[in-house]
């Protein structure tokens, strides 16, 4: 029989809502989605990180779990992951030899940034891999954490936890309220790339064109989609990403690209982009979010929601 142990929280603090997943395994290859519970960020919470961790443990004691180990996540533009081929040498230097590359990639506005870790990359000798992010943000994200009573253990980037759920695809495209990223997956490393545009954008084309409220325009978008409201934006993100793509593939091939993030649930957003980059474009129900805890329908509707944070609960699991 096999024994279960409680994995750590898998925390995805995004814009305009908090999720929050628990999960358990027997077995890297074994492992339950528990539960997972989400709360929308208000105008009126989001710059108060008090009222943020009020909303993050009241949602610990929705999930009813006693672990206060977490790992959450930072991406681009906030975070920059590469791998580097280094020959053989000390770990001191090779601390040092990171620093320096780290220079060249790191974003021109990166005063400030510092390395935050190089360990080795899958089995390949002398290939590791090295993130760069601004050491505040890390900072500011474990302080939201701790207000809430969570010991953080691991800040994760998000294109190796999405990796870690999805390991098939070219690239995976995650739609927030905000902004978007496309993950591409090449055969050295993943590659992020910001997207200044997201959900929120057609929403306010609705609300627009209707002069309706953020929240009428946002349940006829979920239900509808843009259905005559909001057509120009909305096919101006659909616009946006094909382009990002379109330059992505100078890199690699792009033919299977699979949708995550609260934005992709956007009725008919799967078929303009396939029909926009010609490549197979996907919804899907990974192994991970396949679980009797909740019934089909409701699983198959919040799968692109709950991705990141249900990877996030895999970290480590494969060291």
């Amino acid at each position: 029989m096999s024994v279960y142990r409680t994995l750590p929280l898998g925390v995805d603090l995004g814009a305009s809502r908090v999720r929050i997943a628990l999960a358990e395994a027997a077995s890297p290859d074994d492992v339950r989605l528990k539960a997972v519970s989400a709360r929308d960020i208000t105008d009126d919470v989001r710059d108060d990180r008090g009222l943020i961790g009020a909303l993050i443990e009241e949602i610990i004691a929705e999930l009813g779990v006693r672990t206060r180990n977490c790992v959450a996540a930072l991406g681009a533009p906030d975070a920059v992951l590469r791998v580097i081929h280094f020959p053989k040498m000390s770990w001191q230097e090779r601390l040092r030899a990171a620093r320096y590359e780290a220079q060249r990639f790191a974003p021109p506005d990166a005063d400030g940034m510092s390395l935050v870790r190089v360990h080795r990359s899958g089995d390949r000798e002398n290939t590791f891999a090295i993130g760069v992010t601004r050491q505040s943000k890390i900072g500011d994200r474990v302080a939201l954490l701790k207000q809430a009573r969570l010991r953080v253990i691991a800040i994760d980037h998000d294109a190796l936890a999405l990796r870690r759920a999805i390991p098939f695809a070219d690239a995976i495209l995650d739609i927030g309220s905000v902004r978007s990223t496309l993950h591409q997956y090449t055969a050295a490393a993943p590659f992020s790339h910001a997207i200044s545009i997201g959900g929120a954008d057609v929403t306010k084309g609705i609300a627009r064109e209707l002069s309706i409220d953020w929240a009428s325009a946002e349940r006829r978008k979920r239900i509808l989609g843009s259905a005559g409201a909001g057509v120009s934006v909305r096919a101006a993100l659909t616009s946006e990403f094909a382009t990002v793509i379109e330059r992505a593939r100078a890199r690699a091939p792009i033919t299977r690209i699979v949708l995550v993030g609260n934005g992709a649930r956007l009725p008919s957003l799967v078929a303009d982009i396939e029909q926009a980059t010609g490549a197979t474009t996907e919804l899907l129900i990974p192994p991970l979010l396949q679980t009797d805890a909740y019934p089909e329908d409701v699983i198959r509707s919040a799968a692109p929601d709950w991705m990141l944070c249900a990877a996030l609960t895999t970290w480590g699991l494969a060291a």
